[in-house]
């Protein structure tokens, strides 16, 4: 009886332990996965937000007419 009780302490320890760890890699997972659709999202409108001021490129060529004046 006593083994019996021991043995399920221990498995559910495991089981608990493993489930956390499942939860903490999923959720560093999604977070990478948010902040790359965030980022992407905001560079996005940044660089249209730029294009619609009819700005001149700047001197990286993020925004702007892409003229090359020869």
């Amino acid at each position: 009886m006593i083994e019996q009780i021991t043995e399920e302490v221990s498995f559910q320890k495991g089981y608990d332990k493993g489930y956390s760890n499942a939860l903490e890699y999923l959720s560093k997972k999604f977070e990478k996965t948010l902040l790359k659709a965030r980022t992407e999202s905001y560079d996005k409108g940044y660089k249209s937000g730029a294009n619609q001021m009819s700005n001149d490129p700047c001197l990286c060529g993020f925004w702007g007419n892409k003229t090359k004046d020869d």
